[in-house]
């Protein structure tokens, strides 16, 4: 018994009593119903799952970083300090992207797992007490994942609801004129041409792939862009476009 009390075993019950927290399984999960063996063959299992908490411990950060820079862009009016935070944003939602794709293919591997795992053995066999554990802690990551993704989209839309609002207080301010909402988007899409516009069409092109079964569409996109400023905006759209399909999927 003392050899099982290894930092790897303290780190398994501690995501244990997590993920009884988490998602309230049933009462079979408790550790009184799985012996030596069976936390054994669930040792593997839950060091992806401790990895996987570790993207999302990182995605929860971000999210918290995009908060707080959605904060700073509206107490600050240098037209600089506001472009180097619209950088970092998209910079935070990338990334976000990037992570949460990646928890995705994860997941998806660790639901494969759990059925390879019920053919080792009757005792791994579906409904059993290691299969209903490594089932439940899978789902409970995705709901997490989900939720997570839900957060990120709807703040995602607050700091747009944002950045327009300041974009037509600016505009007022300058031409005493209220601008219309056709203005507002011409003038962001015109914001995310140029370098930005790179980044963002390089990592949803990546991270889009998956979904999109190409990028064909993307190439001929960069192509529009560099024959004039007309066709960048259109650029724009398709990208806007393409990261909020990207966002509900990973959400779904």
């Amino acid at each position: 018994m003392n050899d099982l009390m290894t930092k790897s075993f303290l780190d398994y019950v501690d995501l244990k009593k997590q993920a009884i927290e988490d998602i309230q399984p049933e009462p079979d999960l408790e550790m009184g119903k799985l012996d030596s063996t069976d936390e054994r063959n669930l040792s593997k299992f839950f060091e992806e799952v401790k990895a996987i908490k570790i993207d999302m411990e990182e995605i929860t950060n971000l999210l918290i970083d995009l908060q707080d820079l959605k904060e700073e862009s509206r107490s600050t009016h240098s037209a600089k300090i506001l472009k180097g935070i619209r950088d970092r944003i998209n910079s935070d939602m990338v990334t976000i992207l990037r992570k949460a794709k990646k928890i995705k293919s994860r997941l998806e591997s660790l639901d494969q797992s759990n059925v390879a795992n019920r053919r080792l053995s009757k005792a791994y066999k579906e409904g059993s007490s290691v299969d209903r554990t490594r089932v439940s802690v899978t789902n409970g990551l995705r709901v997490k994942l989900r939720d997570m993704m839900h957060d990120f989209q709807a703040l995602r839309e607050n700091i747009l609801k944002d950045h327009k609002e300041g974009l037509k207080r600016r505009n007022y301010n300058e031409t005493g004129e209220h601008p219309t909402e056709e203005m507002i988007e011409k003038i962001i899409l015109r914001e995310i041409q140029g370098d930005e516009i790179n980044v963002i069409e390089e990592n949803v092109a990546s991270a889009a792939n998956h979904i999109s079964g190409g990028t064909n569409g993307l190439y001929d996109a960069d192509q529009m862009k560099r024959r004039g400023s007309h066709w960048g905006c259109w650029i724009g759209v398709f990208l806007l476009i393409l990261m909020g399909i990207l966002v509900s999927t990973l959400a779904s």
